[in-house]
């Protein structure tokens, strides 16, 4: 990464040694020019010798297939990435088009190779037999950082080893099975926020109550506060109620770290400086906007850690422990650590937590809501099996004093076979992170390919998922039928990329996904949810995980 106070620097020295010898007297004009000048001439020098000459004769990678879209001279392949209508799309177009080969090259900004892996012995190499030669890049490492810190997420080698053995008595099976109830219990109280929301636009016009109503919802802001309560509880063992408290100034100062922009040219010269100079380097105003948030984040997680490090020395007192008091990962995450985390390591995953643990839940959600939207008798196949095993939920009102959730066990949420395809088929066919990036930290030898030093691999999930080799011919359809009979290839580990593969896969899968069946449980099982303009365009955007641009607006009411 080029140090920008380096940079000025130098070419300051050499402007003020002409401004005394050659050019003295010049104008303060002339002497900006030469600074600006001699800003540029590297990395325009440089540019320039990596698009006419290196990219064409001497790149290892030059035999390697490219795409049939034409690079731009400068954004390389990021202007067809940034154009699309779903992350993942262009880059499935370029696999797609070279069936055989392991490999296909493509550019990034300036015209920087960038290899992205198709067959499966490559994607094993990568993820999991040499998944500690692949690194975060320093861009995404400090491009994360800025949000979550340096936590399991961000973490290489020894230390990533390190932080996944000490988390995962807190990820372990029983204790996420053991949070089902926590689960439930928010789900069902975004499922009564809905119905309010629905009962309060069945007024006639006349004044009296008229039925039911169906009513336009963004549900966007309504799933991410109701995953931000269910990490509050589960991960850190208190209520937040950011469903009803959407002012709060911690749900806010997430609202503005995640919040997806509308790609325009000063988005695509802000990512351009980010890559040039580092991330936040530049004080613009997005910059400005989610280091104040993580200020806030950081605040927030410090005193949490704190309040149950002393509830724990009471505790202790008393001969009791995280196990036998609070349930919630982050005690017990303190509790079977003791000694082993420093506070700034606890601090940084729990910031992790809280942006990894709500973040894709909320989208996956959204994801799938989307799709049984466009896919009714999917979605009505699915209500049936779920009143099928709570047949009360058909008939509940919210000011009903029973809770009909409350009942449902893990077990029975897993017998739901339909449910489940359904989940795996959404999560297959638009996953919530749809790419994540590697970088050789050696020479290395991938399915035939001699990958250098240096190279940066861009794993495309979202197009890794839809491949018509791996998946058949109906790969880009919404078909949760499919998992009752997969083709041979698709059973491969590697065909289906979602939560990753290898040690670096992720460790909140358990958590996320019953998560994820308790949101559909909840609300398919009550509602119906309709496209607002059938046929319309959706615009989606990759922001680390895929969000819905304008929010995603559905018509909703209440389900026969």
């Amino acid at each position: 990464m080029v140090s920008l106070k380096f940079v000025v620097s130098c070419a300051g020295l050499v402007v003020y040694v002409a401004h005394k010898t050659i050019l003295k007297g010049a104008s303060l004009g002339t002497l900006g020019l030469l600074w600006f000048l001699l800003l540029a001439a590297p990395w325009v020098l440089r540019a320039l010798f990596r698009v006419i000459i290196y990219n064409n004769f001497l790149s290892p990678y030059r035999q390697l297939p490219q795409p049939s879209d034409k690079a731009h001279w400068f954004f390389g392949h990021v202007v067809h990435l940034h154009n699309e209508g779903m992350p993942g799309t262009s880059q499935l177009k370029w696999l797609e088009e070279h069936p055989e080969s392991s490999f296909i090259r493509y550019y990034g900004f300036f015209r920087v190779e960038r290899l992205a892996p198709r067959s499966h012995a490559a994607l094993q190499t990568i993820l999991q037999t040499a998944s500690y030669t692949f690194v975060k890049p320093d861009l995404t490492r400090k491009s994360l950082a800025l949000v979550v810190g340096d936590g399991l997420l961000n973490a290489e080698g020894d230390s990533h080893k390190r932080q996944r053995k000490l988390l995962m008595p807190a990820f372990s099976f029983g204790h996420i099975k053991s949070l089902t109830p926590v689960f439930l219990e928010k789900s069902l109280a975004l499922s009564k926020h809905i119905a309010g929301i629905l009962d309060a636009g069945a007024v006639a016009s006349d004044g009296k109550v008229a039925g039911p109503a169906e009513k336009v919802i963004d549900v966007d802001p309504l799933i991410h506060s109701t995953t931000l309560d269910v990490i509050f509880k589960a991960g850190f063992g208190t209520e937040f109620n950011a469903l009803e408290n959407e002012d709060d100034e911690l749900v806010q100062a997430y609202r503005n770290v995640f919040t997806v922009r509308k790609i325009t040219n000063w988005l695509r010269l802000e990512i351009a400086m980010d890559i040039f100079f580092g991330p936040g380097v530049i004080p613009t105003k997005r910059n400005k906007t989610v280091k104040a948030s993580k200020r806030i984040i950081e605040k927030f997680a410090t005193d949490l850690i704190r309040e149950k490090q002393q509830k724990q020395k009471i505790a202790s007192t008393f001969g009791k422990t995280a196990s036998s008091t609070d349930k919630d990962i982050l005690n017990i995450l303190i509790e079977e650590g003791k000694g082993a985390w420093t506070e700034h390591e606890i601090r940084n995953n729990l910031m992790t937590f809280l942006a990894a643990g709500h973040e894709t839940t909320s989208s996956a959600t959204m994801i799938a809501l989307y799709l049984l939207s466009k896919n009714p008798d999917v979605q009505s196949r699915l209500r049936n099996e779920i009143r099928e095993h709570i047949p009360e939920y058909a008939s509940y009102r919210s000011g009903d004093n029973t809770d009909p959730l409350a009942s449902l066990t893990y077990e029975q949420i897993e017998s739901m076979k339909y449910l489940n395809n359904v989940c795996r088929e959404s999560l297959r066919l638009i996953p919530p992170v749809p790419v994540t990036s590697r970088q050789a930290t050696e020479d290395i030898m991938v399915d035939g390919v001699l990958v250098k030093k240096g190279t940066i691999i861009f794993v495309v999930i979202a197009a890794i998922n839809q491949l018509k080799s791996f998946w058949g011919d109906d790969a880009d359809k919404f078909n949760p039928d499919r998992f009752d009979n997969l083709p041979p290839d698709a059973l491969s580990p590697y065909s289906f990329l979602t939560f990753i593969q290898g040690p670096r896969s992720c460790i909140g899968r358990r958590f996320s996904e019953i998560e994820f069946k308790c949101l559909l449980i909840a609300l398919v099982g009550r509602f119906e949810f309709a496209e607002r303009n059938p046929g319309e365009d959706i615009k989606v955007r990759s922001a680390v995980t895929t969000k819905f641009v304008d929010g995603l607006s559905l018509k909703v009411k209440f389900a026969d």
